[in-house]
């Protein structure tokens, strides 16, 4: 140590400019660093979606999700959980991989099992895999309303112009669109009006098909449209391009049927229409769409909302009509304003730094000494931050801050310390060379201060072992941490020592005592006496406060994450299960022309239900208001009056939050107050049952309270069942029931057209009146193979069931949970009684119970911190003994 010291002093010289190059360096590079709330918190995760529209749950389970999960997904390398939800018309797989798997070879695993899909059965879209997004994925949402153009028009120029350029931004994972009106042609039947001109669904499908050059339908002759070729005159050859003479619904219409004299436009209404709707956005209290920009892992939250906007800007002029605002959620505008805050604290905080060393220092040139080690270890520890890549966040702040204090103590320390050893030595009369003096000095005090760093550095190594949420933040805050107090130690043996020698070479050391620091000093000193001379006092005084202490920690909030002031607000609305889309779009309208007249808010928007490859996989009974709040705006008087207007709202589950507290709680749930048993099966006949058994189970465990079989909501379906003996007279078959009554009440897709490079779906489908009841499922009229028609209620029965509006399955299981609230006993002892209980309830083979969640067997109490926690304490007990040549003194120094 002392040799580093020595060649700090020898080439002070050269140490100044460095270390103003470091700040030069970090004044201008650290603003690029990138820059989120908090940061990444999600384990390596590859998310498959599969649109099926017009399936029901439990078909999306059954055709989509089982063959995706039991014959291509499971099994692949690195996969540590396999979990999925199927929800009406969309089944989503989860695929979280082992800590540490490079996440681009994970996905390319996954898409070469995806190959394969081609296997499952044809009633869904191609499964698709999603982008990796960030854990605070949403960066911006933008929505797009227009007094011109219809909402169809709109939704063509942002499928094919807005969303293309917005996802060639750098840092964009994905633009998900709501209220999205996919233009459509479509033929919609009447089976009445067929029936008295004589002509069927097949004829209409076929002629509706074969008019396009392409058809997904095999059966059709369009699905082999054949090429135009080409012709060799003796002098060139000359290409054959066919052009399609259908462009409008009026073009269609006039195609005639096949095996008829009548054309398609006589038989049914060709319109331009869009698909039945998954969900719906709600602009300025009205229709509108809205684009929710979502970035990958680690990009800059500042950079990429600037290059959206940037984007949006340029489409402006070519989007006349259409009102764009970016306004509606936009969390760079928070960041920025911390960001604006964080600057003026640093000033007023160094300002005060000054201050207090001018107040409290003997000699001036110790203050510049502090003043200049202070912002060079600081930066020191930022720029190894950003050489590594990290994103600035909260918890990396809070670990700079944390550092800061250990930054400003030791150059505060140091300064003094060499002023007093230079002072001491001219009031012993010694001459020293000035060098020799400050080496003595800084090498004497480095000393404790290297046992003490590799202290703070091993007390900090359990946290490695952490699991949940904190083992999620707490590696950020730390690793900041650690790196200033390095950067600390470094620049106190090379900067601190060069400078005390330049700063001292000339003039002498004052000796003046300032009037402040000798008062205080004096005050210290007389409490100093009393508590040593009275130390009973004193240690019952530390033991009132620690009892305290340990009284007080189990009713304080505990949160890994800090409680932000955040200017964009959620609102979570769950309708009831079945709810229709208008009715859930009037209600959200609704609240959010209230929520428009509180004094405070700057914007709202909402949207209702999903978008095609999006966050949300919900039901059409879900939607979500998005509140953005004034600057400016008393922030609790808001908040409060937001409350009221939800709260004016019975019967609808609703809760206001923050974006970043909302998926923080998705992805990492933890309840440290509940225990659950998961019950894994396939036949919920079986598997209800056995959870009652369970939730009876924990009943009668002491320390558990309220037990609940968690199931998921049910909503009304109409189920189909053909009778067999009735189809078999009018020679149907079951399939043909289900592809006639699937064509008329959900459309079949049987070709696109393809204009201005966009691809739009040509579609067959009942007319809309046929979707308004019940009552007209019965009697939609199916083509029998004698020519003829059959009501569907006379061959099928036609009923009211419930169904489940989601479907989770984990493990490539279906499964319930079971859960009670703990308190009262050792947790760890609850468990165990709980598996106890568990033991004496037998299941059928395949289906068996688990412990989950943070309490599950062989993961309750983090043995593996609690591990580390004791080799650190043993090892700092070492570097004590090491440091103070006693192991008395290191035990009470470690006691303390």
């Amino acid at each position: 140590m002392r040799s580093i010291i020595g060649s700090s002093v020898r080439f002070r010289m050269l140490l100044g400019p460095l270390a103003a190059a470091l700040i030069f360096l970090g004044v201008t590079q650290l603003p690029n660093m990138p820059v989120d709330t908090l940061p990444e918190f999600s384990s390596p995760v590859v998310e498959i979606q599969t649109e099926a529209l017009g399936l029901s749950a439990t078909e999306v389970e059954q055709f989509i999700t089982v063959p995706l999960e039991a014959n291509l997904l499971s099994g692949v390398a690195w996969l540590d959980v396999i979990q999925s939800e199927s929800v009406p018309g969309l089944s989503s797989i989860t695929l979280v991989f082992e800590p540490g798997t490079d996440l681009l070879e994970a996905r390319q695993l996954v898409q070469e099992r995806l190959i394969q899909a081609h296997a499952l059965p044809r009633v869904s879209k191609p499964p698709t895999m999603l982008q990796t997004l960030s854990s605070t994925s949403r960066i911006l949402m933008v929505s797009l309303s227009s007094d011109d153009l219809s909402l169809i028009d709109m939704s063509v120029l942002a499928r094919w112009t807005v969303r293309p350029r917005l996802m060639g931004v750098a840092g964009v994972a994905n633009v998900a669109i709501w209220g999205q009106r996919e233009r459509q042609l479509q033929v919609q039947v009447d089976p009445e009006q067929l029936r008295a001109d004589g002509v069927t669904l097949e004829q209409v499908i076929s002629t509706s098909g074969n008019a396009l050059w392409v058809s997904p339908l095999s059966f059709l002759n369009a699905s082999t449209p054949g090429t135009g070729g080409f012709i060799d005159t003796p002098n060139q050859r000359i290409g054959i391009r066919h052009v399609l003479p259908i462009t409008t619904p009026e073009d269609l219409a006039r195609v005639p049927v096949e095996g008829s004299d009548l054309q398609l436009g006589d038989v049914a209404n060709v319109v331009e229409d869009h698909q039945p709707l998954i969900g719906d956005a709600i602009i300025n209290d009205g229709e509108g769409l809205m684009l929710v920009v979502e970035k990958f892992p680690d990009a800059n939250t500042l950079s990429v909302t600037s290059g959206v906007e940037e984007a949006l800007e340029a489409l402006a002029p070519g989007l006349e009509g259409v009102e764009i605002d970016a306004t509606v959620f936009r969390p760079a505008s928070s960041i920025e304003a911390a960001i604006g805050n964080l600057s003026v604290a640093l000033v007023m905080g160094l300002v005060l730094v000054a201050a207090v060393l001018l107040a409290f220092m003997v000699d001036l040139r110790s203050a510049l000494i502090s003043l200049v080690t202070i912002p060079v270890s600081v930066t020191a520890a930022a720029l190894v931050l950003y050489l590594r890549g990290t994103t600035v966040n909260a918890m990396v702040i809070a670990g700079l801050v944390l550092g800061l204090a250990v930054i400003v103590d030791e150059a505060v320390v140091d300064g003094q310390q060499i002023t007093a050893r230079l002072r001491d030595e001219r009031l012993a009369g010694n001459r020293r060379p000035i060098v020799q003096v400050v080496i003595a000095a800084v090498s004497e005090m480095r000393g404790p201060a290297v046992y003490a760093t590799l202290i703070i550095l091993l007390a900090l190594a359990p946290v490695v072992f952490v699991e949940g949420l904190y083992g999620a933040f707490l590696p950020s805050v730390l690793t900041s941490f650690g790196l200033a107090i390095v950067a600390a130690m470094l620049v106190a043996l090379t900067l601190t020592p060069a400078l005390a020698v330049t700063l001292y070479s000339r003039g002498r050391v004052e000796r003046r005592e300032l009037p402040l620091a000798c008062m205080l000093k004096r005050a210290y000193q007389s409490a100093l006496v009393r508590g040593v001379m009275r130390p009973r006092s004193t240690y019952l005084a530390a033991g009132i406060i620690a009892v305290l202490g340990f009284a007080l920690l189990p009713v304080m909030r505990q949160s890994p994450i800090p409680t932000f002031r955040q200017l964009d607000l959620l609102i979570h609305w769950d309708g009831t299960p079945g709810t229709s889309r208008p009715e859930m779009t009037r209600i959200v309208s609704q609240v959010g022309r209230e929520l428009r007249s509180v004094e405070g808010v700057r914007n709202v928007g909402g949207h209702v239900g999903r978008a095609v490859l999006s966050d949300q996989v919900v039901g059409i009974s879900s939607g979500e208001l998005w509140i953005s709040l004034q600057p400016d705006a008393n922030y609790d008087a808001t908040i409060a009056s937001i409350e009221e207007v939800v709260d004016g709202y019975p019967g609808i589950e609703r809760e206001l939050i923050t974006y970043p507290g909302e998926r923080v709680r998705v992805i990492l749930p933890e309840d440290e107050d509940e225990v659950a048993v998961r019950i894994y099966g396939h036949d919920p006949e079986v598997v209800l049952p056995k959870a009652q058994e369970v939730s009876t189970a924990l009943a009668a465990v002491d320390g558990l309270f309220n037990p609940r079989i968690e199931r998921s909501e049910e909503e009304p379906t109409a189920e189909i069942e053909v009778d067999l003996a009735e189809a078999q007279r009018y020679g149907l078959t079951p399939g043909d029931v289900r592809r006639a009554a699937a064509t008329l009440l959900s459309g079949l897709e049987v070709g696109n057209l393809f204009e201005d490079q966009k691809v739009f779906e040509v579609v067959v489908v009942g007319v809309p009146e046929m979707r308004h009841s019940v009552d007209n499922i019965a009697t939609l009229l199916i083509d029998t193979p004698a020519g003829d028609q059959v009501a569907l209620g006379d061959v099928a029965s036609v009923r009211i069931t419930a169904a489940p509006t989601s479907i989770q399955r984990e493990g490539v299981s279906r499964y319930v949970d079971v859960v009670a609230t703990a308190g009262g006993r050792d947790l760890d002892a609850i468990v165990t009684d709980v598996e106890a209980g568990l033991a004496m309830i037998s299941f059928p083979m395949e289906y068996h119970p688990e412990v989950i969640g943070a309490h599950e067997p062989g993961g309750r109490g983090n043995q593996g911190f609690l591990g580390a926690v004791a080799a650190a304490a043993i090892g700092i007990l070492l570097l004590l003994q090491a440091a103070f040549g006693s192991w008395r003194l290191a035990a009470t120094t470690l006691l303390v």
